[in-house]
């Protein structure tokens, strides 16, 4: 079985990854594309410099650049050979945000209850 790609989606029916990469430039989208086809190509072999772990709690980030843009999405394994991706943003700063670690482990930590 091949491994999937899946946007977290909460109670409501909302998929916030899939709504940020989609207000993206097309070009970024473009890129972000590409980093999905070699997370299915390479799957859990995939490593530095599109993969980054973060912390014990299983939690990873894509690392995606285009131009001098750098996209971080984070994501988790799931039973079933999934990825799902949970939070994604536009790096501003040198350190990724706290909050978005936060709401990453949040959304995780949901997913795995409803699933």
């Amino acid at each position: 079985m091949d491994w999937q790609i899946i946007f977290y989606m909460d109670e409501e029916g909302n998929e916030p990854v899939k709504d940020f990469i989609l207000a993206q430039p097309d070009g970024a989208i473009a890129e972000i594309l590409h980093v999905f086809k070699l997370l299915r190509e390479f799957n859990i072999k995939l490593g530095m410099p599109y993969i980054k772990k973060i912390d014990k709690s299983g939690l990873r980030e894509l690392r995606i650049k285009h131009s001098s843009d750098l996209y971080r999405i984070f994501y988790c394994t799931h039973i079933g050979q999934k990825f799902v991706l949970l939070h994604a943003i536009l790096k501003k700063g040198e350190k990724t945000p706290k909050s978005d670690k936060e709401l990453a482990i949040k959304r995780m930590n949901d997913y795995i209850k409803r699933y």
